[in-house]
């Protein structure tokens, strides 16, 4: 390393001048000082000049070729930190060569695999980042990554009832393994173009792409019906309220979400373990309306 750290004080900034340097004194040096001995016991330097210009040019020649063969070998040297710099700055990469079996080949395969690693690791980070870890589904940040700012569709937005009182006497053992019960339930009731999300505490919210009141309504009730008949807490039954918002055309999913969540407390004042729809007004009215059952939707 001594020998190394040496050469990069002379050239702290060209591999390549570094190798050529060795190269040059180890090769050319020797060799000058050959032809310039035996030239000077044979009448002198200067009854050879010719000789001489042929040397130098011939050097010139060496030095120019050599130095442009360590820069192509080195070529590989160069991709390596282009596919280091690219992990570094979070961008795409090219893989490079495996089959070379020489000490740069081994350099490339360790930044191959290097490469792989840190981009397996970011994978699952995210993943991680855009997961609720309790339930495996989408979480807040997950629901926004996946649902677009605006979009045609429904959102369903279910609250579990009387989820604190599942906490405060049975424990949060019993409360999570309600919550993990839930999002599997629901999971189970929405298409794979679908987005599930737990936005916190026992929240969740559907997305629905190209969904339309029916369909919401469809899905909304049937996971209403199958957290009541299928999920229970220390024997008891679990039931949720449900709430629904349509945008039949492009709509803000945000505008959607603060819908559904204001039909979600129509349904939890109806009574708890409802399905309710938020439904634009009319104009002059400028509010919604809010039913309670699939029965008095279809009436409206």
């Amino acid at each position: 390393m001594f020998f190394y750290l040496w050469l990069n004080r002379l050239f702290p900034n060209s591999f390549t001048a570094k190798v050529f340097f060795v190269a040059f004194i180890g090769t050319h040096v020797p060799l000058i000082a050959a032809v310039f001995y035996a030239l000077a016991r044979t009448g002198g330097l200067a009854a050879h000049l010719d000789v001489l210009g042929l040397l130098l040019a011939a050097t010139l020649v060496g030095c120019g070729a050599t130095l442009a063969g360590l820069w192509a070998l080195l070529t590989p040297t160069r991709r390596i930190h282009a596919t280091l710099t690219a992990i570094e700055r979070g961008e795409a990469r090219a893989p490079l060569r495996e089959d070379i079996r020489d000490e740069i080949g081994l350099l490339m395969r360790g930044t191959n695999a290097m490469a792989a690693s840190i981009e397996r690791r970011q994978a699952q980070d995210q993943v991680a980042i855009l997961t609720d870890p309790l339930t495996g589904v989408a979480n807040r940040r997950g629901f926004d990554a996946h649902v677009p700012d605006t979009g045609t569709g429904a959102v369903v937005f279910i609250d579990l009832d009387h989820f604190k009182r599942i906490n405060d006497t049975l424990g949060h053992a019993t409360g999570d393994a309600v919550l993990k019960e839930t999002a599997r339930v629901i999971a189970g009731e929405v298409r794979q173009r679908d987005v599930l999300a737990r936005f916190g505490g026992e929240e969740f919210v559907i997305w629905l792409p190209e969904a339309n009141s029916e369909d919401a309504w469809r899905v909304g009730e049937r996971v209403r019906a199958v957290i009541s008949e299928t999920l229970d807490a220390g024997g008891q039954p679990v039931t949720a309220s449900v709430g629904l918002a349509v945008g039949e055309g492009p709509t803000a999913i945000k505008a959607l979400l603060d819908r559904a969540d204001e039909a979600l407390y129509a349904a939890k004042d109806g009574g708890r373990n409802k399905v309710a729809e938020s439904i634009a007004g009319p104009a002059e009215t400028g509010g919604f309306t809010f039913a309670p059952a699939p029965l008095q939707h279809a009436a409206g």
